[in-house]
């Protein structure tokens, strides 16, 4: 039940962060984190992974970001700093923050599976950016199809690597445990 709960609200950061915008987000991630720490966290080594997919959101989506992949327009700005268009929104770290609370949890049925990881990567994370660009704002480069090939490949990689750590660092509830 902790996992369909894990996933649930999950969910429900995910809609926040993307019709709320930024202040909303980082309030709902605060709170999934305070209730992720108090009721699904096996150990405090889970707080790593969560910060390592943060750096990974600033680095990859930053990159995509930077290069032109992704753009987000401000209305009554007619262009952006180099800083500000190379940075994420704030909203869309809050979601890379929240990915990391489910591999130890609602995801947990991919732990060692990693092809079957990556394949998922492929496909869940790309749809979920496609849909998230049509609610947020954010422009995909075209044509689009390249461009969710890229999220793709990249998502193919990041799945698997998050199982990765959660292994290494013995995240996953061991069975018998609740």
């Amino acid at each position: 039940m902790k996992r369909l709960i894990n996933a649930v609200l999950f969910q429900i950061v995910w809609f926040v962060c993307l019709l709320a915008g930024n202040v909303w987000a980082l309030v709902a991630t605060v709170m999934y984190l305070f209730l992720h720490d108090r009721y699904f966290m096996q150990t405090r080594k889970e707080w790593r992974l969560i910060a390592v997919f943060l750096l990974l959101g600033v680095m990859i989506d930053g990159s995509l970001f930077h290069i032109g992949v992704f753009s987000v327009e401000t209305p009554g700005v007619s262009s952006m700093t180099s800083f500000s268009s190379a940075f994420p929104p704030i909203w869309l770290l809050c979601l890379w923050i929240s990915v990391a609370t489910l591999f130890a949890h609602s995801l947990a049925f991919l732990r060692s599976r990693y092809a079957l990881a990556a394949m998922m990567g492929m496909v869940g994370p790309t749809l979920s950016y496609f849909a998230g660009a049509n609610l947020s704002g954010i422009t995909l480069a075209t044509p689009i199809a390249s461009t969710l090939l890229v999220v793709a490949l990249i998502w193919s990689l990041v799945l698997p690597f998050g199982f990765y750590l959660a292994e290494k660092w013995s995240l996953f509830e061991e069975k018998g445990q609740k």
